[in-house]
């Protein structure tokens, strides 16, 4: 599934980065404490006998950071938000994960893997096939992953991925762009989408370096704990409009701007 970018003239003739850091640590940085190092170790023999290891285990702990941040808001843990963080980030991981490998890992000049579309203003977004097959084509894409939890957890009709595509595309450059369009009764409260991602990005990068093997992991890792967070979720939000909360979520976080290198 392709996402076609809008026509804004030209591509960005010049360098570009993401605007959010895209390297995690390794699990033997120094900055990581003896027992966090430890751990990496383990998940790195586990993953002989069990290639998923590592994605499963930092999928769970990273819902479990997240329940402990979102229960210090007064009024409790939102769901909205328990569902809506990860699917930010795994939205943002397609992206990451695609600079990454392809561009810094495999030297790939950046305009043979993004098309990069510049707005009137100035700000230049990025849309890419390898990126999308992260994020809606492969079996164990975002859209996939998320697709199995709905379909698992019940018979309402899922809702329409290339709508949000096409949405997002077309809000680019405008005002709309990366505000989800959340089902009726739904909300995220006064967190922006852009805010939420800028804050919890960074938190939890290292731990993509003590779980993951490759970039291409990390989307994964994200789209496994949004599973366990529609689970957990669905007697407040029916699974139905779990998804569609996600993928409302996911698509825009893939095409945040990048920055000038």
């Amino acid at each position: 599934m392709t996402a076609t970018p809008p026509q804004f003239g030209e591509p960005s003739p010049w360098p570009v980065r993401p605007m959010l850091p895209t390297a995690p640590p390794s699990p033997d940085d120094p900055q990581f404490p003896a027992a966090d190092q430890a751990f990496g170790r383990q998940i790195r023999l586990q993953r002989e006998t069990d290639a998923m290891i590592g994605v499963k285990t930092g999928a769970t702990l990273l819902l479990r950071s997240l329940i402990k941040v979102l229960q210090t808001d007064p009024h409790g843990v939102r769901a909205e938000l328990l569902v809506g963080v990860p699917a930010m980030l795994s939205g943002f991981a397609c992206q990451a994960a695609t600079w990454e490998s392809l561009v810094v890992n495999g030297r790939h000049p950046v305009q043979s893997v993004f098309a990069l579309v510049q707005t009137d203003d100035g700000t230049t977004y990025p849309f890419s096939d390898p990126m999308n097959k992260l994020l809606l084509e492969d079996q164990y894409s975002v859209w996939g992953l998320t697709l199995a939890i709905g379909k698992a957890k019940t018979d309402q009709p899922m809702p329409d991925v290339l709508d949000t595509v096409q949405h997002v595309a077309k809000s680019i450059g405008s005002p709309e762009f990366g505000q989800p369009r959340l089902p009726q009764g739904l909300s995220l409260g006064h967190n922006s989408a852009l805010d939420i991602v800028q804050h919890a990005w960074p938190r939890f990068l290292p731990l993509l370096g003590l779980c993951c093997a490759i970039p291409e992991e990390w989307p994964v890792l994200y789209a496994i704990a949004l599973q366990q967070a529609i689970d957990q979720a669905q007697s407040v939000i029916p699974p139905d409009a779990a998804v569609a909360l996600a993928i409302e979520c996911a698509v825009p976080m893939a095409h945040l701007p990048m920055l000038p290198a």
